[in-house]
């Protein structure tokens, strides 16, 4: 619309000098104001169509980084995926292998391992014989062997929790004041001292004349 009324103007101009026309001072001076006006309307729309063209250019670089890196992160994504599923793929198959052995091979690998010290090993194999066995004939040992190991690797909410379990299904066991040891020994670093005081005086009682109640006694004396 701008260039329009430029171009207008300027038909006008050429017009009345062609046929003649005798213009005023006044129509003069208006036509000045008018195509002074007219030129800084020019000087703008250039100005802005520059900018406008500056405009696109910076939002066709900015576009082409984009998907540049849409790209790349892409490329990243895939690797990652791939890095999962074969993570997931090797987790699943050492599951299987471990699935593949008895409950009484599961048990007595675990127990070797804990034999050796190696009480990480050791605790997941306990805790696969629980899942595989929960019935099994050495269900309370896995119980209690697990909560050592768990004591030992100061892991000592999983060792209470394992020593509880232990204590709750199975309140009549042979393994009883050596449960109730662990769970004591468990929930000291938890900040349970009564608790714990608690059940160590219940193996003195419950259990005299017994190493777990000169254990218990002995460990009643450092409780401060």
């Amino acid at each position: 619309m701008e260039f329009r009324k430029i171009f207008l103007i300027f038909v006008g101009i050429g017009s009345l000098s062609f046929c003649g026309c005798v213009a005023t001072r006044d129509d003069i001076s208006i036509l000045k104001t008018q195509i002074a006006a007219l030129n800084k309307t020019l000087q703008s729309v250039q100005a802005n169509q520059a900018s406008n063209d500056q405009q696109i250019q910076d939002l066709s670089v900015q576009l082409t980084e984009a998907n540049d890196n849409l790209r790349d992160f892409n490329y990243k994504l895939d690797q990652v995926s791939s890095k999962l599923d074969n993570i997931t793929t090797a987790l699943g198959s050492q599951e299987t292998e471990q699935y593949k052995m008895s409950p009484t091979e599961l048990f007595e690998e675990a127990k070797k391992q804990f034999d050796n010290k190696n009480y990480a090993e050791a605790a997941e194999g306990f805790n696969l014989y629980i899942k595989s066995a929960p019935q099994g004939t050495n269900i309370e040992d896995a119980y209690l062997y697990c909560a050592k190991s768990n004591l030992e690797l100061k892991d000592y909410q999983q060792a209470a929790l394992n020593a509880a379990t232990l204590l709750d299904k199975y309140p009549n066991s042979k393994l009883t004041a050596q449960t109730r040891m662990v769970y004591a020994q468990s929930i000291l670093p938890l900040d349970k001292k009564d608790e714990a005081v608690m059940y160590l005086k219940s193996i003195v009682q419950d259990f005299k004349n017994t190493d777990f109640a000169k254990e218990a006694k002995d460990l009643l004396k450092n409780i401060k």
